[in-house]
C-alpha cells in the first residue's frame, strides 16, 4: 500500500483494494482537542464521502492505536468506489482526513492494471514467470509465437511438431481426386504393394456393362487352354449345343440308311431273280442286308426289309 503524507493538512492518498470482502483497516490520523491539544482516544466519529456518492456516517469499526491514531475498518460496500474520503471528527476538535484511491484489484497488496488505459507504452513488458488465465482472449498476434504443441483441441498428441520454416496448405478434395485419377499406373506398382494387385484397363475402354442381374456383360475373344470343363457347362447349354450337332442315335440312323442304299446299289446279290432276292454290303464291320419279299413278272420288287448284322 502506497501512502503520501502532508504534516500540515494531514491528508493521505492511499492505494487500496476495491470492493474487498474483508477490507483492510485505514489509518485516518489523530483528532486533537482545540482547547488543550489533547489527542482524542474515544468518542470520535467517522464519515465516508465516496466519489460520485453522498456523504454518510461510516458503518465500519472505529479503533485507536496506542498513539491515539484513529484506525477505521470500512465495510465492503464503502470501498466499492474509485475513490473516497474518510473524515474522523469530534466536537471541539480538529478533524483528520484521508483520501483513498482504490485499485482495480480486490486483493490487498495487489494493484490491478487496465491495459486499455495504458497509452503508447515506450517499453516492452516481459511476462516471464507470469501465469495467464486460460480464460483470457488474445485479440491478434502479428509476430511469431512460440507455443507448447503437445495438445490439439484438448487432445494430447506426440511426435507432431509444427512446421519450423514453412507451411504448405493441405490439398483440397478436388485436388486429391484429380491426383488419383490422373496418376500413371507405372507410378504405383511397387513390388508387393496393393497397387500391383489392382485390375487396370490396358487402354481407355474402361467401361464395364452390368446386366439387370448384376452380371458383367463382355465380348469374349479368347479362352485359355482347357478353361471350359464339363462341370462348367450347364445342362441347358449341352442340350442347346447338341441341337445343332449330330447325336450318336442320329449318326447310327444315318449310317443305317446309307447302308440300306448302298446294299441296294452296290451290295452283293444273293438268290438273284428269285422271290427271295437279297442285297448285302459290309461297312466298317457292320453288314447291311436288303431282303425283298417277292419279285413279280414285271421285275417289280416290294416288301423290302433291312437287316443289320
Amino acid at each position: 500500500m502506497v501512502t503520501t503524507a502532508n504534516t500540515i493538512d494531514r491528508r493521505r492518498i492511499v492505494m487500496y483494494p476495491r470492493n474487498a470482502a474483508s477490507p483492510p483497516r485505514i489509518s485516518i490520523g489523530t483528532v486533537v482537542q482545540i482547547s488543550d491539544g489533547a489527542v482524542q482516544t474515544a468518542g470520535v466519529a467517522v464519515k465516508v464521502i465516496p466519489q460520485g456518492g453522498s456523504e454518510a456516517s461510516g458503518s465500519g469499526t472505529v479503533a485507536y492505536s496506542a498513539d491515539g491514531v484513529v484506525v477505521y475498518t470500512p465495510t465492503q460496500a464503502e470501498t466499492n468506489y474509485t475513490a473516497m474520503v474518510f473524515v474522523a471528527s469530534k466536537t471541539g476538535c480538529i478533524p483528520a482526513t484521508v483520501t483513498v484511491v482504490t485499485s482495480a484489484s480486490e486483493t490487498a497488496g495487489y494493484a490491478g492494471l487496465d491495459w486499455a488505459r495504458v497509452g503508447n507504452p515506450t517499453t516492452v513488458v516481459g511476462l516471464s514467470s507470469t501465469t495467464i488465465s486460460t480464460s483470457q482472449v488474445v485479440g491478434s498476434v502479428t509476430a511469431r509465437v512460440t507455443a507448447n504443441t503437445d495438445q490439439w483441441g484438448g487432445v494430447t498428441v506426440t511426435g507432431m511438431p509444427l512446421p519450423t520454416a514453412s507451411y504448405t496448405t493441405p490439398p483440397t478434395v478436388a485436388q486429391v481426386v484429380t491426383g488419383v485419377y490422373a496418376a500413371l499406373p507405372a507410378d504405383h506398382t511397387v513390388s508387393g504393394s496393393y497397387g500391383v494387385r489392382l485390375i487396370l484397363a490396358l487402354n481407355s475402354n474402361r467401361v464395364l456393362q452390368l446386366t439387370g442381374s448384376h452380371h458383367a456383360a463382355a465380348d469374349v475373344h479368347e479362352f485359355q487352354p482347357d478353361a471350359i470343363t464339363a462341370a462348367a457347362l450347364a445342362t441347358s447349354a449341352v442340350t442347346e449345343i447338341q441341337t445343332g450337332l449330330a447325336t450318336s442315335a442320329n449318326q447310327t440312323l444315318i449310317l443305317d440308311r446309307q447302308g440300306f442304299a448302298l446294299a441296294v446299289l452296290a451290295g452283293t446279290i444273293s438268290d438273284a431273280q428269285t422271290a427271295a432276292e437279297t442285297y448285302a454290303i459290309t461297312i466298317s464291320g457292320s453288314t447291311y442286308t436288303v431282303d425283298f419279299a417277292g419279285l413279280d413278272a414285271s421285275g417289280n420288287r416290294s416288301g423290302q426289309t433291312l437287316v443289320k448284322t
